[in-house]
């Protein structure tokens, strides 16, 4: 009996030692750390053949199998990663199958492998990603010492394929846009000579245009012999037109290859310009002969447009003036230049500028010019004569006339210089010189005192006449000017004898006809028609704005004469510069707002063509008008070029000028206009603009640029600027993914904008394997995958001893030893023994559950 315990005890401690040796060697048995374990990634993308990738995945299974560690984990992926699986279940759904994100596949293993780890990580892709950023997942799998093995499958090449796209920049609503689609036929992964005959099978290519409000068209058309396509497209509606193009079989219509957000082509707005006439210029038979979409109206229809500035490119004032319009036009006209971007052009004339009342105005606000209201070297002697007849008094609907005349007379003097005169003369039947003829600034502050009168009486205009006319003769000033307020009921007075003394005293002469009942036709017999001027006041209220603007208009300075022009800026549109500039014969005189450009001047520096951007809106002033005063320009050569760039560039807000090619698939992008240049092109940091700006000498460099973009995600972001030569600069932008970016360029010649459309790889615009697979083995990161590789057999260096043979050792060595050394026989020890046996079982089978659960 000792003999035969001797012996149980000793194959116990012999079974001990084998077993403690089989985990020295590597042998597992419950121990989850010492079991080798794979996870498949599978690419369920467009991009790759399925039957071939369910075949590697297969082979994995097999050979997991064969080295004793079961099926392996699936993880699917694409666009999006699906839950984990045994190998040989069903595709998850909701994958994304037109996209690739390698690095959230890759997320998602180093997830499992932190709760239990991994051998090893089997990845089976064509390594094509259009999302996300695999090297970096990479990178944190060789941190986490997770080794990452490769099946690289790919799809072979189509026969042919579409190699480069040619599309216009930009184009009008209305015209048609043509794309040039290059087309290149393989064999075995090599491009083809292309043969002297169309391509066989027949081939023709499809394109999709989407406009910016959704409509879409749909052109096709046939490869030639010499592979390409040439593809017109109707320019429907304003905005981004994106162009999807696919390569079809004519026959069957079997897409070969397809690109998606292939081009982009900005449409800009039909040129609607709404051009006022208040004198009859040539500018808009000029443009109407080449083919611009004018609305032409006379000046006085003005007010009613107030409304319908929302579909306009553009206003042309052709010597226009404030009273025109109401205010609530011009109110409505500054709001569209410097919100909305609306092209203003205004010419100058007889009615415009400080003639025309626009010093001070809602209009000048916006215009690149300020119209001085007297020259420096003329002051003036100003008498006024208020009628205060009982009629002036008891105007319609209570409103005193004669308050609102001194109104007026008291806003109009503050105008005034300190080296003019200023005098006031008040009358009924009989004349009375409230303040005589004298300095202005002490004018002023009388007419601010209580005026001593009241309205009452009849009217007698000869002798108010006289006495202001005696008043004005005795001043030395180089202008003399008289302005008369009255409701017009004029007595049987002298008019030519007072006429005449009026032109004999070299007095100009302003007439207010105050009242419906005004009798203008007698009031101009007294003034004349050279020296006189006479405004009709429908409104009482609008006294005060009449009068100021009427005496600014008669002191506005003229310039007659042949007068030499000469360029010293470049003009805004293309070309910037012209040559041999004619005389003009009168202009207005004013001096140009800060930051404005004159481009063109007179000899003494004075503006004649200037130009600036008010809000976002282009606005150029040319104060000699295109017309009467300019004869010599409308025979000049370049005269076609001026109005029709003039009128160009102020409707192409905030286009820029129609032409230019984009590069493939709008991943280059040239453009603008009036000699700025821009350049969108990517790269491995994200986008980068170029613009190049002319300048003329003595001009500060890229004064006023500015670049904002519209992602896709986010607008208006302003970009810094590095500057990289005389007159350019440059900007970068992270890249914000696929989509449209809008750039626009604001310069002191304008705006600018450019469209750029980052194309997101295509599913199925893809084959072959990346050639990124091998510049992620040269630096370690990855090892291809073969059905011998170790990491299904083995632990890698450094895998711990299987604690559970471990134990199990242990204990089959302290039975032996218990065994051996006590008296207990066979009956005794064969219970306990199954007890032990039993327990241990059990805990297999739960410590078994909880790796399948883990898995």
């Amino acid at each position: 009996m000792t003999a035969r315990r001797t012996q149980l005890a000793l194959a116990l401690q012999l079974a001990a030692l084998a077993v403690l040796v089989w985990a020295l060697l590597g042998g597992s048995w419950l121990d989850p750390r010492s079991q080798p374990r794979m996870l498949v990634l599978v690419d369920r993308s467009q991009s790759l053949p399925s039957e071939d990738v369910d075949q590697a995945v297969a082979a994995l299974a097999r050979a997991a199998r064969a080295a004793g560690s079961g099926a392996p984990q699936l993880i699917e992926f694409a666009g999006r990663v699906a839950a984990s699986s045994a190998a040989g279940s069903e595709s998850a759904a909701g994958l994304e199958p037109t996209a690739t994100n390698i690095e959230a596949a890759l997320q998602a293993a180093l997830a499992v492998h932190a709760q239990a780890p991994l051998a090893s990580v089997v990845v089976v892709s064509d390594g094509h990603e259009n999302a996300g950023d695999a090297a970096r997942a990479l990178l944190a799998a060789r941190e986490a010492r997770l080794p990452v093995r490769w099946v690289a499958l790919g799809r072979p090449p189509p026969a042919a394929r579409i190699d480069e796209v040619l599309a216009p920049d930009r184009a009008r609503v209305g015209q048609r846009a043509r794309l040039t689609v290059h087309v290149t036929r393989e064999r075995d992964g090599q491009p083809v000579a292309r043969p002297a005959g169309p391509p066989e099978p027949p081939l023709r290519v499809k394109a999709t245009a989407r406009a910016a409000g959704g409509q879409t068209q749909t052109v096709y058309s046939q490869v030639g012999a010499t592979g390409a396509a040439t593809v017109e497209l109707d320019a429907r509606a304003s905005g981004a037109m994106i162009v999807d193009l696919a390569l079809e079989e004519t026959a069957s219509g079997q897409i070969i290859h397809r690109m998606s957000d292939a081009a982009v082509v900005d449409i800009a707005p039909p040129a609607a310009l709404l051009y006022v006439q208040g004198s009859n210029g040539p500018l808009a038979p000029s443009l109407l002969r080449g083919g611009w979409q004018l609305n032409v109206i006379p000046a006085s229809r003005l007010t009613a447009q107030a409304d319908a500035l929302d579909g306009l490119q553009a206003v042309v004032l052709d010597d226009v003036a404030v009273a025109d319009a109401s205010p609530r036009f011009w109110t409505a006209l500054a709001a569209a230049v410097n919100d909305r971007g609306l092209g203003l052009v205004v010419l100058g004339g007889e009615r415009s500028f400080a003639r025309g009342g626009y010093r001070g105005s809602t209009l000048e606000s916006v215009l690149p010019v300020i119209s001085e209201p007297a020259a420096l070297d003329q002051p003036a002697a100003i008498v006024f004569a208020v009628d205060k007849s009982g009629s002036m008094g008891q105007g319609s609907g209570g409103v005193d006339r004669f308050q609102l005349a001194q109104r007026a007379v008291l806003e109009t003097a503050r105008g005034l210089s300190d080296r003019d005169a200023l005098g006031l003369v008040v009358f009924d039947v009989a004349p009375r010189l409230l303040i005589p003829l004298g300095p202005a600034l002490a004018g002023t502050a009388a007419l601010a005192r209580d005026w001593q009168t009241s309205p009452n009486g009849g009217t007698q205009l000869a002798p108010a006449l006289e006495l202001a006319i005696s008043e004005l003769e005795r001043s030395p000033a180089a202008r003399r000017m008289l302005v008369l307020v009255t409701d017009g009921f004029v007595d049987s007075a002298p008019m030519a004898e007072l006429r005449a003394r009026l032109t004999r005293s070299r007095i100009e002469t302003i007439a207010l006809a105050v009242g419906p009942n005004a009798d203008v036709a007698a009031l101009q017999r007294v003034v004349g028609t050279e020296s006189g001027l006479v405004l009709r006041v429908d409104q009482a209220a609008d006294l005060p704005g009449v009068m100021r603007s009427g005496l600014e208009r008669r002191r506005a300075r003229v310039e007659r004469g042949s007068i030499a022009v000469q360029q010293v800026q470049p003009l805004p549109f293309a070309p910037p510069s012209l040559q041999d500039w004619p005389a003009i014969a009168a202009h207005l005189v004013t001096r140009p707002r800060p930051g404005a450009v004159v481009t063109v001047q007179n000899q003494r520096g004075e503006p004649v063509i200037a130009y600036h951007n008010a809000g976002r809106g282009r606005v150029v002033a040319i104060t000699s008008g295109l017309g009467s005063w300019t004869p010599e320009w409308l025979a000049w050569r370049e005269w076609p070029r001026l109005a029709g760039g003039l009128a160009g560039w102020a409707s192409g807000a905030p286009f820029g000028g129609v032409g230019g090619v984009a590069g493939v698939g709008g991943n280059g992008g040239v453009g603008g206009a009036g000699g700025v240049g821009i350049v969108v092109s990517h790269n491995s940091d994200g986008l980068q603009v170029e613009v190049e700006v002319p300048t003329a000498p003595g001009t500060p460099e890229t004064a006023g640029l500015s670049i904002a973009v519209d992602t896709p995600t986010t607008p208006g972001r302003l970009l810094a600027l590095e500057h990289i030569a005389p007159g350019r600069v440059r900007a970068a932008l992270p890249d914000g993914g696929p989509g449209l970016y809008t750039f626009i360029v604001s310069t002191a010649q304008g705006s600018h904008r450019q469209l750029f459309l980052r194309r997101q790889p295509a599913e199925d615009g893809t084959w072959g394997t990346s050639p990124a697979i091998a510049r992620w083995r040269d630096a370690a990161l990855i090892s291809a995958w073969a059905p011998g590789d170790r990491t299904l057999q083995r632990a890698d260096e450094g895998r711990p001893v299987d604690r559970w043979l471990v134990a199990l050792a242990l204990v089959l060595f302290l039975i032996g030893v218990v065994l051996d050394r006590t008296r207990l026989g066979p009956a005794d020890i064969a219970p306990a023994l199954r007890l032990w046996i039993a327990q241990a079982l059990r805990l297999w089978r739960v410590r078994l559950a909880s790796t399948a659960g883990a898995g």
